[in-house]
């Protein structure tokens, strides 16, 4: 008998591809199967965001989108605050990440979530940025805790960071 290999690679998200599995995405959030069914596609020809995909076998399994984005100073915690920041901070902003229900479990969102972080130490040696910026929804908030993300403040969705020096020691 004759065991097929699993291949995973990460891609830029192409417009032009039509990716099996997109329109039957199903991450186990109504929103973001949405997003991806629906507005990814958009959202990537405008330049609103870049997208990433994880495909297996040249099966839609995962994503995740960045986009360049800005926080107010104040936002950090006096104590969380890193030194010398301008009112407004640059940060990219992870606006998206999923996973298929039947893949998550086997370490494929902290997969994504470390191409973002080599992908933010590009953009921060190009043209600066503080480090790693998202909104956790409730359901997520352990996962990115358990990856180094800092709350900033009390909310819903919760607004958590992660310091560029942070992700560079992490992917020494």
């Amino acid at each position: 008998m004759r065991v097929l290999k699993s291949s995973m690679s990460v891609e830029k998200f192409d417009i032009s591809v039509t990716y099996k599995g997109l329109k039957t995405f199903d991450c186990g959030n109504k929103m973001i199967n949405r997003f991806v069914q629906k507005s990814l596609k958009k959202r990537v020809k405008k330049h609103f965001s870049q997208a990433y995909v994880l495909l297996e076998n040249d099966t839609f399994v995962g994503f995740y989108t960045l986009d360049t984005f800005s926080i107010a100073r104040d936002t950090f915690e006096k104590d969380e605050r890193p030194s010398s920041l301008p009112p407004m901070v640059s940060v990219v902003k992870l606006a998206m990440l999923g996973v298929d229900k039947k893949r998550q479990g086997q370490g494929i969102g902290k997969r994504l979530l470390r191409d973002a972080m080599l992908k933010v130490v590009d953009i921060s040696e190009v043209a600066g940025c503080t480090g790693l910026f998202l909104l956790a929804e409730e359901e997520a908030i352990a996962f990115y805790k358990g990856l180094g993300f800092k709350p900033l403040k009390e909310d819903s969705p919760l607004p958590m960071f992660l310091h560029i020096e942070t992700i560079l020691q992490a992917l020494k």
